[in-house]
């Protein structure tokens, strides 16, 4: 006789208006290959939830459950609560439905400009609700383990709320402990040596985080194209990742210095709390922001003004022109002293800089 082989059924299949259990699927909003999460309106309380569907391709029904539990004892503004959880049975096998708030700005993604990045100040403040609720999750001893920025969902007020449990694990008294599993792009270096995850590895997820929100979401993704898995791997545990190149012109060097303390390679020379960190953020004081317009063309904002600069290549050099224009009267003016001519492609690199630095930190 032949052996018997487990099968893996397939992932159920999904589409608007089927009912599954008490839900009735609206829209689908977001997934990935740990399942589904669908807009659904709840037909017993009439009220509309975001529903993640889980099936057992991945991990059984009793691991999906433990992220419902972990999830539902929560109750903090900055943490996604987990109201209910449901095991239903479908044609293609059983699957874990969690009920939560559904928030319709989506995740901090939603939110990006064209160029892929968000605006320094939004990304500063979403950074710095997400390490109050990470606040809350080590008091009550938790790891998250799996911060990104598609893991921040924006509240009605424009708050950064800490989502998805998925492979969050408890540890009294906040020792170090084995992670359920990594995401590759933000493994901490210890979690690569040893399987470890602490406190410090929360943090160094939110400061590669932050980076990628004001960096461009894709940036930490291409580094680790180009360099190969070996070599972003090395660069990670020598701390060299995000590099200095890695970074747009108009990041602030306090905020560099945040990031590059949160990535330290020894989680002793990070941040040593939630609190620490938040601290740091908040005692920057921004005074504008650069964004991006459909054409990709940088624009910057500070007050009630609105800046944006033109590079242009001469038979004697390059040239650079820094505008302002007043939103009240609409008039726009060339700012002599930021702009210049006959420039060498190392002075265009430099007077560019200066610029879109001078409106971040509120000089114009």
């Amino acid at each position: 006789m032949g052996s018997e082989k487990n099968v893996l059924m397939p992932a159920p299949a999904f589409s608007a208006g089927d009912q599954l259990y008490k839900y009735q699927l609206k829209l689908h909003i977001g997934g990935g290959h740990f399942g589904q999460v669908w807009l659904a309106h709840d037909l017993t309380l009439a009220r509309d939830v975001a529903v993640k569907i889980l099936d057992e391709s991945m991990v059984s029904v009793a691991e999906h459950l433990n992220e419902a539990k972990v999830g539902n004892r929560l109750e903090h503004a900055n943490v996604i609560h987990v109201h209910y959880a449901d095991v239903v049975s479908t044609p293609s096998g059983r699957v874990v439905v969690i009920a939560m708030d559904y928030h319709p700005t989506g995740c901090a993604t939603s939110k990006l400009n064209p160029s892929n990045f968000l605006p320094i100040t939004k990304a500063v403040r979403i950074t710095i609700d997400i390490l109050r609720g990470l606040e809350y999750l080590h008091e009550s001893g938790l790891y998250h383990n799996d911060i990104k920025p598609s893991n921040i969902l924006i509240g009605p007020r424009g708050e950064g709320i800490l989502t998805d449990y998925g492979i969050s694990c408890s540890s009294p008294g906040l020792k170090p402990t084995k992670a359920p599993n990594a995401y590759i792009l933000h493994r901490a270096p210890e979690t690569t040596a040893d399987g470890n995850i602490t406190l410090c590895t929360d943090l160094y997820q939110v400061g590669l985080t932050l980076f990628r929100m004001i960096s461009g979401v894709g940036t930490i993704r291409d580094i680790r194209n180009n360099l190969g898995k070996t070599k972003f791997e090395e660069l990670k545990a020598k701390g060299k990742i995000p590099r200095k190149e890695d970074y747009l012109l108009f990041t602030p060097s306090s905020i560099a210095r945040i990031i590059t303390k949160a990535t330290k390679p020894d989680p002793s020379a990070r941040y040593q709390s939630a609190l620490e960190m938040r601290r740091a953020l908040e005692a920057i004081s921004l005074g504008g922001y650069w964004t991006s317009d459909s054409t990709g063309a940088y624009v910057g904002v500070s007050g009630n003004q609105i800046f944006r600069f033109e590079e242009k290549k001469t038979k004697h050099g390059y040239q650079f022109s820094a505008y302002r224009k007043r939103l009240d009267s609409g008039n726009e003016t060339r700012i002599g002293r930021l702009s210049g001519a006959k420039l060498t492609k190392h002075d265009l690199h430099k007077h560019t800089k200066t610029f879109m630095l001078a409106v971040v930190n509120g000089k114009l």
